[in-house]
């Protein structure tokens, strides 16, 4: 019977620290549910989140979540998540570990995106703003055509949130455009720097897939290993 009780009692507690909170929603667009898997609801600002849930979103729909622990997380476009996966995930140190690689990529992107721009004539003005700081920004709406420089400009700010949005953006305009595995790379590192490794996991695998013959395979491969 005190075993019953014991086991009965740790059962109890188990629930309970699932149904704790494990964090809130600080920031969405589009459409964004949370649920069971089953049932879902419509997102709030502030709501809560439990770690038996999931977190979903539609189309274009963006999300960030500020764990208990002060860290955030962004889930980008087309996502169905577990909580408890994103927030497990939450502690890696793939930021670190994987500097030197996005240091190089950088390096790399920038030479080919520099010598693109020489033949085309750069980013024409009329797609950029000035903000009232006098710093040039990027801006667009879901059904206005966004460039990989556009992308990757929002991407070398570190607004990684926004980069989300604008490279997936990019990607799903122009699937075959020759930045498109640039933008992919980048926005796998978005994702880590967002504290979504699983996502950027997803990413890097659909990369080696997509560009096996890629000299940024072997980077790629380098990047999975460190999720």
């Amino acid at each position: 019977m005190k075993c019953f009780l014991l086991s009965l009692v740790a059962v109890i507690f188990s629930y309970a620290a699932l149904a704790q909170s494990a964090g809130k929603i600080i920031y969405y667009e589009g459409k964004v549910e949370i649920g069971n898997g089953k049932d879902w609801t419509a997102v709030k600002l502030n709501n809560e989140v439990k770690k038996e849930q999931r977190i979903r979103t539609m189309g274009s729909g963006l999300a960030e979540i500020l764990w208990s622990n002060g860290t955030k997380t962004v889930v980008g476009p087309n996502s169905n998540q577990s909580i408890s996966d994103l927030m497990a995930a939450n502690s890696s140190k793939a930021k670190t570990e994987t500097e030197g690689v996005f240091t190089g990529f950088k390096a790399k992107v920038n030479t080919k995106a520099g010598a693109k721009r020489s033949e085309e004539g750069g980013i024409r003005r009329d797609e950029t703003t000035t903000d009232e700081k006098g710093k040039e920004t990027v801006y667009w709406k879901e059904d206005k055509e966004i460039s990989f420089e556009e992308a990757y400009s929002i991407y070398e700010s570190k607004d990684f949130g926004k980069a989300i949005a604008a490279l997936q953006a990019f990607l799903n305009q122009k699937p075959k455009d020759e930045m498109a595995r640039y933008a992919m790379f980048a926005l796998g590192h978005s994702y880590i720097m967002s504290n979504n490794n699983i996502k950027a996991k997803e990413i890097f695998q659909n990369f080696i897939v997509l560009y096996p013959n890629d000299p940024l395979k072997a980077d790629a491969e380098q990047v999975l290993a460190k999720l």
